[in-house]
């Protein structure tokens, strides 16, 4: 059994802070690409919080910069940020000071598979961009904690990566020995070259039924996009006139939201898992 090495991930993620999310692409098919992906995490979640003025307490597990932390505090919510990486939270303080926010939140150093903080202490909790992933055969004992750290009844939300992904992907950069054994194993790189877990449906549901909660759902997300912006294009297009995307943008936000829920779920990028600690 392995594990993240927790060093090389503080280090990496300190040596990329400064310039995180700050180099957006300038493609409008990857824009909207990362529009669709920030949609499809946030709206489900969204409609999860209390619409009567109660104040959460939400732990952002793994909060980078503090863009989906930075939501909830704008919601009404305290959120507790948590990151293994000094430059990250760096990063997410001035986001939230940015924003003038900084009184809704808190920021931990800390390990999603070792959290420092009491059982049942959180409303709801939010763990995106792929740290249980990076926490590699420590996956479950990382998911343990997150549920432990979540009230009875209350969400736990996952964001992981896909092993269909990772198989594809590695097939089409030229590399099919590496395919089938990430197929087999589920080990595969991240963009900034750490080795992370890619899980299938299978072992998501298993992994969250042991760690003491209850499944609604996973989702995947985006689901196809580039095909089917392709297949758009040649649909909406008319000869001589290019079809403009990202005025279609809604359009294209609301199909991936149909499609992510009607059970793509292994042709997203990645995984989304909407669950709820056992009550």
């Amino acid at each position: 059994m392995s594990s993240a090495n927790p060093t090389a991930l503080k280090s990496r993620y300190d040596e990329v802070s400064p310039k995180y999310e700050q180099t957006a692409p300038n493609h409008v098919a990857i824009k909207l690409f990362w529009l669709a992906y920030e949609h499809l995490t946030w709206k489900p979640v969204e409609a999860l919080l209390p619409k009567d003025g109660r104040s959460w307490r939400v732990l952002d597990a793994g909060g980078g910069g503090g863009k989906f932390g930075t939501r909830f505090a704008e919601a009404g919510h305290h959120v507790t940020v948590l990151d293994i990486s000094p430059g990250m939270l760096d990063g997410a303080r001035a986001q939230f000071s940015t924003k003038g926010l900084l009184e809704r939140a808190t920021f931990v150093e800390g390990n999603v598979a070792a959290l420092d903080f009491a059982d049942a202490s959180f409303d709801l909790v939010f763990c995106e961009g792929d740290p249980v992933s990076y926490c590699l055969d420590a996956h479950p004992r990382a998911v343990r904690e997150l549920v432990r750290v979540a009230k009875p009844g209350a969400p736990v939300v996952l964001g992981v990566d896909n092993r269909y992904e990772a198989f594809s992907g590695t097939l089409k950069m030229g590399k099919p020995a590496d395919a089938f054994q990430s197929l087999l194993d589920g080990r595969t790189t991240c963009p900034y070259g750490l080795p992370v877990h890619a899980f299938t449906v299978r072992e998501l549901e298993k992994v969250v039924a042991e760690a003491g909660a209850e499944l609604d759902e996973i989702f995947g997300k985006p689901v196809m996009f580039f095909d089917m912006l392709q297949a758009m294009a040649a649909a909406r297009g008319t000869p001589g006139t290019p079809w403009d995307a990202w005025a279609a943008r809604d359009e294209i936000l609301a199909l991936q939201e149909r499609l992510a829920h009607e059970g793509f779920a292994v042709l997203g990028q990645h995984f989304q898992v909407m669950a709820r600690r056992k009550a």
